[in-house]
């Protein structure tokens, strides 16, 4: 089993990261497990940073 993590400040740009990954692929990706957490970088001004991370076999 492989990881990969993005990281972005909207899911747009969170979904877009993805995407790109899973063109770039050769072969058939398989996603067992996803997790998204959002972690704050900046408690004065509530700023965050969206974490998503994939759990995935390559059958390449």
């Amino acid at each position: 089993m492989k990881f990969k993590m993005f990281s972005g400040d909207s899911s747009d740009v969170i979904v877009a990261s993805v995407n790109q990954w899973l063109a770039g692929e050769p072969g058939r990706v398989t996603i067992r497990h996803t997790e998204t957490k959002l972690t704050p970088t900046d408690t004065g001004t509530g700023a965050a940073v969206l974490l998503f991370s994939v759990w995935y076999e390559d059958e390449a």
